[in-house]
């Protein structure tokens, strides 16, 4: 019999993903010849990482793991199962560690940034292990827990005064709310985990013990005065638990609907509907946390948020709720080390082909018939033979490098002098020929893998690659136009002190929404170990990053100046947020009111600002680049990969629907996943693939 020819058009994790699950099994390959074709010279997508030439690892941004990541964490045991990369990573353990503690930045009323420690309780789940999700009633009951335990750390209301004003508890328990959460939780054991079904007043009564606990904080705080800022972000958490838990048991509970039956109103406005102060609404970083985590503002501008109710609450039920050994994991090399070199391995010993350097221009349909027809690409260059694009380190494993091998591409000497940026939608480099994949020859199937944002029409004068498909179906057309992309920024700094020595004190820390626009921060130190350095290592590493307030990834292609503008623009933006706000998380590293820019290691010479140039920092501005936006009113315009309109037409990426429709690796391996299941029907499980499209009476997925 012969085999199923597939065309994956680009290598990010959503067709690394698709592309692993056609191929998984002997009798797989049997069945699919499977080709990915991939721009420039590394795969990955939003997850490559590269090494430039002095051996540090340059990253697309910042990346950590959720534990609730199970289909991501599936996927990396297997792969060390089967084939360790070596060095030190000999195990998936290696590769990710645990990483509970989780500050999260706050504006105080002296208009002065500080940061609140937060730490998560770890459990003993182990991420990947294909269990299933929890049942509502035990995702809130492990969310009670938390902020039970966080209050217990933190300090709980005294004032005698302050318990009597908020009235007696609803139950006969120690007036203090952590005790009235505690009674909560054992409310909910009582009743049972399967909350839809449940008699009002159990559900009710529910409610009751939560607002009693946010009343005896408030009311605390008022007896008080101005109350430090921990008793603040408990209020907060308690005001915004209550509306949370009342807006699921009118919402979805009792008239048994499903997440995204919210998504036509903004997260933000659904807290309010159902009573959550609209003052912390507005301000609190309890509820901005949840727009910083997954870039969720429109242009990248923090003015205009926008986050669908019921998938930003779906978002917060599964990291919060559903995770497994520790909330977050730290990723201890480069993704591209850690991850997407080990899958290249294991595709390539699965019989899979790759064709790099080339970059789709045109996906055309058959005249007559919903099937598509020809996939046209640009040949960005030619190669002196089988393009071979990782290389191994001293220490024994594969890494991608931050450029081309130039030595295996003609011309390869010139275009390297050149500075030629083959993943730059803006490359104005002579293209090296075209190739046509032509229906029955080529391919069979096709699997549309590339970045929403390269199918829209982003100015009058490119064509998008799916310009004729559009016109031919409207529920594609819909999608492409209604779901949006949104840039973001990353910077990465080595430093010659360590993170105490330069003011922060409290532990190693992944930290979210501190100040704009570098609102997201992680001491990601260990990777130093996994870099070379000839001269005496930096005795810090700091990656940061957050949307990127611009329009220019709207810019025409013949705009070749877009990428400078974008880094000038970034250099200047990071340099002034240094000066003015990393003295929230690195006080010893100001010297007079501005950046110690000294802290930076440099070559021998650089002073001042200059250092800043020997760090690096990028705009991830291409269309292929922007994130997903999951804006209210458009988790409907989202396609499965099946739904494009074309029988041999199959979408994957984190733009599509799965059971996270936000911006996520996690979102990006269902979804390639799923892509596999439409084409050959397996994996015929993804955990969690239809968590936004579960009703409550269905019990966990």
């Amino acid at each position: 019999m012969a085999k199923t020819k597939i065309a994956i058009l680009g290598g990010g994790m959503a067709g690394l993903s698709a592309a692993y699950q056609l191929t998984r099994t002997s009798e797989l390959r049997e069945r699919h010849e499977v080709t990915v074709y991939q721009l420039g010279w590394r795969l990955g997508g939003k997850a490559a990482s590269g090494r430039d030439r002095d051996g540090r690892n340059i990253e697309h941004g910042l990346h950590v793991w959720f534990g609730c990541y199970d289909n991501a964490f599936s996927m990396l045991r297997e792969l060390y199962a089967a084939r360790p990369p070596g060095g030190k990573l000999k195990a998936w353990q290696d590769a990710v560690k645990p990483q509970a503690y989780t500050p999260v930045g706050v504006l105080g009323d002296d208009g002065v940034w500080r940061y609140r420690p937060l730490t998560w309780p770890s459990n003993s789940g182990v991420p990947g292990d294909g269990t299933l999700l929890p049942t509502w009633g035990q995702m809130i009951e492990t969310v009670l827990g938390w902020i039970k335990e966080f209050i217990e750390r933190t300090g709980q209301p005294s004032p005698a005064d302050a318990l009597a004003k908020a009235g007696p508890p609803p139950t006969s328990v120690n007036p203090q709310p952590s005790s009235v959460l505690e009674a909560a939780r054992e409310h909910l054991r009582a009743v049972g985990s399967r909350l839809d079904g449940q008699r009002r007043d159990h559900l009710d009564h529910l409610v009751e013990l939560v607002r009693w606990a946010r009343d005896a904080q408030a009311q605390a705080q008022k007896l008080t005065g101005r109350s430090p800022l921990e008793p603040q972000m408990i209020r907060d958490i308690l005001d915004i638990l209550l509306a949370t838990m009342r807006g699921i048991i009118e919402d979805l509970i009792i008239p048994d609907r499903l997440f995204e039956s919210l998504d036509d109103e903004d997260f933000r406005a659904w807290l309010i509907r159902h009573g959550a102060d609209r003052d912390i609404v507005a301000k609190s970083t309890v509820v901005r946390v949840v727009y910083d985590t997954l870039f969720q503002y429109a242009d990248g501008n923090v003015d205009r948020p926008s986050y669908a109710a019921g998938t930003s609450l779906g978002v917060i039920m599964r990291l919060v709720g559903s995770y497994k050994g520790a909330m977050m994991w730290d990723i201890q090399a480069g993704m591209g080390e850690v991850l997407v070199a080990p899958l290249y391995c294991r595709l390539l010993d699965a019989g899979v082909t790759f064709k790099f350097f080339r970059k789709v221009t045109s996906i055309e349909p058959a005249p007559r018939e919903p099937l598509i027809q020809k996939i046209r690409m640009d040949v960005q260059a030619e190669t002196t033979g089988d393009y071979d694009p990782i290389y191994k380190t001293a220490d024994g494993y594969d890494v991608w490098p931050f450029e081309p091998l130039w030595k295996q591409l003609q011309n390869g000497e010139e275009m390297q002098k050149s500075k030629v940026n083959f993943e730059s939608y803006w490359c104005n480099w002579p293209r090296a020929g075209e190739e046509t994949l032509e229906r029955g020859r080529d391919f069979d199937i096709a699997v549309l893998a590339i970045s929403l944002g390269a199918y829209k029409q982003l100015n009058d004068q490119d064509p998008s690659m799916c310009a004729q498909l559009i016109p031919r179906s409207k529920r594609f057309a819909d999608y492409v136009a209604n779901v949006g992309v949104v840039p973001t920024q990353s910077v990465q700094l080595w430093c010659n002190g360590t993170s105490s020595e330069l003011g922060w004190t409290t532990g190693k820390a992944a930290t979210v929404s501190g100040p704009e626009y570098l609102n997201i921060w992680a001491d990601m130190t260990q990777v130093i170990a996994f870099e070379t350095w000839s001269d005496p290592p930096p005795l810090s590493l700091h990656y940061l990053t957050g949307t990127y307030k611009t329009t220019l990834y709207r810019q025409p292609r013949s705009n070749a100046k877009v990428p400078d503008i974008a880094r000038d623009e970034i250099r200047e933006q990071a340099i002034e947020w240094l000066n003015a706000s990393s003295y929230a998380q690195w006080p010893s590293a100001s010297s007079g009111g501005k950046f110690d820019f000294e802290v930076l290691q440099a070559a021998s010479g650089a002073v001042g600002e200059a250092r800043f140039d020997a760090q690096y920092w990028r705009a991830n501005i291409d269309p292929t680049e922007c994130c997903t936006l999951s804006a209210a009113g458009t988790t409907k315009y989202r396609l499965h990969p099946n739904e494009t309109g074309f029988d041999n037409l199959i979408l994957a990426g984190e733009g599509t629907r799965h059971g996270f429709n936000t911006t996520a690796i996690e979102g990006a391996i269902m979804s390639g996943a799923a892509a596999s299941r439409t084409i050959c029907g397996l994996p015929r499980k993804i955990v969690g693939y239809d968590f936004l499209q579960r009703r409550p009476s269905q019990g966990p997925g």
